[in-house]
């Protein structure tokens, strides 16, 4: 039996979508019983002929449901906001696979946000969150320049601070990169080397944190430390060749180089082979984060892997925590644990 022709109804010249009113007026019932039964209230008792007459007007009049009515009735629209800086970059894959995990599991949609578009005050992304079409905002925090207007976004909305502490209104999810540093300062001191360098961060919370676990590792290790053991640059490749340069002309040339984030390792490595220095022949370079890529830089990087897949997951169920039940305690990941991975770039001085 070939399927019924169902026709559409225009419901207005002015070409404006079918209202629950409309749908109701066409089934001859009350607005409220299509509220009810589109809505599949448990208690609604209705004779099937009475719900075929619905059904039938919701696809003549071709109704769709105005989800934003319905977000304001719950007061949820089930959407959360991932702020990121440089939201293309690789290092970030497993923070956005995590953070998509978990939304998924929890029925939500994960909405990808440029922080340059947050830091340029775009109000295109304050209407965003004033009209409250998303329910909270993960934030980057503690990167340096912008985290300001990023974290003024907390008092708006509910939100959580990505690898970072947080403040008053918004919890931190956090990582352990002050021990991760320190791991691996201490993997090339026990192959040896003596003058080493970091290329660090920006001057920031997460910057500062690695910049403590290599100095004390270094001290701990009695290395005398001078002002050129810390270059501070930043998280990019274009930062870590840039830091690696700066390292090579201060002089004595360090043995041995931790940089504070993957993505600047693929600058210190080409900035290194610019130089004519070997890896790890003249100088040996380790990673703290451990990238999809690491494994196939020239040679290998080696790294401290950190628990990013399981650093976006559980931020997300901390911001819906806070969206469901107001500002959770901040949270440091600390299981799995930062673990080292040798591969080709490091080597006995």
């Amino acid at each position: 039996m070939p399927a019924p022709r169902i026709e559409r109804i225009d419901v207005a010249k002015d070409g404006r979508p079918a209202r629950i009113k409309d749908v109701a007026e066409l089934a001859g019932v009350s607005p409220g019983l299509v509220s009810r039964l589109l809505n599949n209230d448990a208690s609604l008792t209705v004779r099937d002929d009475t719900r075929q007459a619905v059904l039938d007007a919701v696809r003549k009049l071709d109704y769709v449901a105005n989800s934003t009515a319905t977000a304001l009735r719950k007061s949820r629209t089930d959407t959360i906001g991932l702020v990121l800086k440089h939201i293309t970059s690789p290092v970030f894959d497993d923070i956005v696979h995590g953070a998509q995990s978990a939304a998924a599991e929890a029925g939500c949609v994960l909405l990808l946000i440029d922080a340059d578009e947050v830091e340029s005050q775009s109000p295109l992304v304050e209407a965003m969150v004033k009209a409250h079409r998303v329910d909270g905002l993960l934030l980057q925090g503690g990167y340096g320049e912008g985290d300001e207007i990023l974290l003024a976004y907390t008092d708006m909305i509910p939100s959580v601070i990505v690898n970072s502490v947080g403040n008053a209104s918004a919890a931190g999810v956090r990582l352990e990169d002050e021990l991760a540093t320190r791991m691996a300062t201490e993997h090339l001191i026990q192959l040896g080397h003596r003058r080493l360098a970091l290329i660090a961060g920006p001057h920031s919370k997460a910057s500062d944190a690695r910049v403590s676990g290599f100095t004390a590792a270094v001290d701990g290790a009695g290395i005398a430390r001078t002002a050129a053991s810390v270059v501070t640059a930043g998280w990019e490749a274009a930062d870590g060749y840039a830091g690696v340069t700066r390292a090579l002309e201060r002089g004595p040339a360090p043995t041995g180089f931790v940089v504070a984030s993957s993505g600047a390792a693929l600058g210190v490595l080409a900035g290194l082979a610019a130089a004519g220095r070997s890896v790890p022949g003249d100088v040996s370079v380790i990673g703290v984060q451990d990238a999809w890529f690491t494994p196939y830089t020239t040679p290998a990087l080696t790294a401290v892997a950190l628990p990013l897949f399981e650093l976006g997951r559980r931020s997300v169920m901390q911001l819906l925590d806070h969206v469901r039940g107001g500002k959770p305690d901040d949270l440091v990941i600390a299981d799995p644990a930062p673990r080292l991975v040798v591969r080709a770039s490091t080597a006995p001085i």
